[in-house]
């Protein structure tokens, strides 16, 4: 079954793209996104029994690279993923790694991105004891000092986000405000997760004009339903079940943000489901053939 937003796109693609379309009236971009990824986590389930299979899957479906996480190399080596990844024609710019690994073993961070060819390496996590004002402005002063350590060694830093560090922690602050004010653009960047921004109630477009430049990467994942329900909530798996569809049978106006790519600084676009549907192929599919059918 074709999405909403495929159908949408390869229509507009068919007139030629330079049309007015929709019942608002606008204009019909003609740019899309040319290089795709998926972030590795989305397929655990399979990845880790068989993972040439699984990478074999993902090139035949037109994926470009793979963001990979740090299971990926916890059951083999470091040289052994990066052999599985060549060999099956994709390419591995990013991983996320373990925030209390970047402070307290920084060496061991270098030696996986100097293995995997990586050219960012991703906090996806902050622990819950250290979301308060003090806990985020010690992480962004380490992130700067990180962050200058990762340039020397031919890499960058980011820091990816969920929804809770849109959340006030005192005086109208955020983690996000913190972060993005208190950390150098010349050494460290972000991954803007758009689902866990949108969960939040965060205007991307001002968040984007506010810091340009700033989001060097983002995850693609789709939602449809009330997110105000979960705004407050830390329970991640009900959010996932409640919430999170295959890309393009949701609601998030992904071709609004990509519009924006000149002012937020992307240049790295992965696609993410966090429990997608079974059979898994079908919808990997999906939220490519979706993505790639965008214009903006």
């Amino acid at each position: 079954m074709l999405s909403r937003r495929f159908v949408l796109g390869a229509g507009a693609a068919a007139v030629g793209l330079a049309a007015c379309g929709g019942a608002g009236g606008g204009k019909v971009g003609t740019r899309q996104l040319k290089t795709l990824g998926l972030q590795t986590y989305s397929l655990r389930e399979i990845f880790e029994p068989d993972p040439a299979g699984t990478l074999a899957m993902l090139k035949d479906l037109g994926y470009d690279y793979v963001e990979v996480n740090e299971r990926n190399f916890a059951e083999r080596s470091l040289e052994d993923l990066a052999a599985l990844i060549a060999d099956a024609g994709l390419y591995t710019p990013a991983s996320h790694y373990n925030l209390s690994r970047i402070r307290s073993n920084f060496s061991e961070a270098v030696k996986a991105a100097e293995a995997l060819s990586l050219k960012y390496l991703i906090m996806p996590w902050t622990d819950e004891g250290e979301r308060t004002i003090e806990g985020y402005r010690a992480n962004a002063a380490m992130f700067n000092e990180r962050g200058r350590q990762a340039i020397d060694a031919g890499f960058r830093l980011a820091y990816h986000n969920h929804h809770f560090e849109f959340d006030d922690l005192g005086g109208g602050t955020t983690a996000m405000d913190i972060l993005l004010q208190e950390t150098d653009p010349d050494v460290f960047d972000f991954e803007l997760d758009l689902f866990w921004a949108k969960l939040s109630g965060a205007n991307i477009e001002n968040l984007f004009r506010a810091h340009p430049g700033r989001f060097k990467l983002c995850h693609i994942k789709d939602m449809k339903g009330t997110p105000e329900a979960y705004r407050d909530s830390l329970d991640f798996a009900a959010i996932v079940k409640a919430l999170m569809v295959n890309v393009g049978e949701g609601d998030i106006p992904f071709e609004t943000y990509f519009a924006m790519n000149e002012v937020s600084g992307m240049e790295y676009f992965v696609i993410e489901h966090d429990n997608p549907p079974k059979p898994f192929r079908a919808s990997m599919k999906q939220s490519i053939d979706d993505v790639r059918a965008m214009r903006f």
